[in-house]
């Protein structure tokens, strides 16, 4: 009698653990896979094999906070996207637009871009508004949405846009007058005005043409998608305690000291 106890006891105990472990959140079972563009610095870029920047530390820092298992990915832009549209992972760094919002999830703001205008110096004329890219062939990243307002004034032809893999790039096509003018998020452009010594070639605007803020985004049709509760009570708490904006200045530093590509 008292082995059978035992027997029944024990049986008790497993179903009891088995349930435990059937309600565990999914976000603790596995890793949420979050992509980012492996070549946008300081935001975002590859280094050493690793995602490295603004965006790959925010999202480090919220993971920690809120205790969730997080895997960080460096890809093009465009093969980021194609995971978000999939609904296998995340997208960290990405704007947010009516179209997007129809099939993605967006967490809290966790930055904000101020888009500038970036023309060579013997061109320039105090461009500061979208409005005064008209009839210009503007140089973008490929695969990039600038928000509603570029996107819409880009689609209606105000200007014609020349696409290149990253900032880098678009500003070699400035220098040889390929594009008109660059649009490029201000701490970027300028880091790599410097690595490129471009400074006695090329101006920005003084304000920016537009502000974006800035979003992780998870596919509305995505398992994942219940993480996002646990990630915007983290992003909050690190607004509210001044670490976020602490990881954004150490990010950039290291950019400007790390000799990307």
């Amino acid at each position: 009698m008292q082995g059978h106890c035992k027997v029944i006891l024990w049986a008790f105990m497993l179903c009891v653990l088995l349930g435990v472990v059937a309600v565990l959140p999914e976000s603790q079972a596995q890793a949420l896979t979050i992509y980012v563009d492996e070549a946008n610095p300081p935001f975002m870029y590859r280094a050493n094999e690793r995602a490295a920047g603004i965006y790959p530390d925010i999202v480090r820092a919220i993971s920690a906070r809120a205790g969730l298992n997080v895997k960080i990915v460096p890809v093009p832009w465009r093969r980021a996207l194609f995971h978000l549209d999939n609904g296998d992972g995340a997208v960290a760094g990405i704007y947010k637009n009516l179209e997007r919002q129809k099939k993605y999830a967006f967490s809290e703001p966790i930055h904000r871009e101020g888009l500038m205008i970036y023309r060579l110096k013997g061109e320039f004329d105090r461009e500061t508004k979208i409005e005064d890219l008209s009839g210009m062939n503007v140089g973008v990243i490929r695969g990039w949405s600038y928000g509603d307002a570029f996107d819409n004034a880009r689609t209606s032809g105000l200007f014609e846009t020349s696409e290149a893999a990253g900032d880098d790039q678009n500003f070699a096509m400035l220098v040889n007058n390929r594009v008109d003018a660059v649009i490029a998020v201000r701490e970027a452009g300028d880091i790599w005005i410097k690595k490129l010594e471009l400074d006695d070639q090329i101006v920005r605007a003084l304000s920016p043409i537009y502000e974006n803020q800035t979003f992780i985004a998870i596919n509305r049709t995505s398992k994942d998608i219940a993480t996002l509760s646990l990630i915007n009570r983290a992003i909050a708490e690190l607004i509210e305690d001044g670490t976020i904006e602490t990881v954004i200045s150490n990010a950039v530093n290291q950019a400007i000291g790390l000799g990307f590509h």
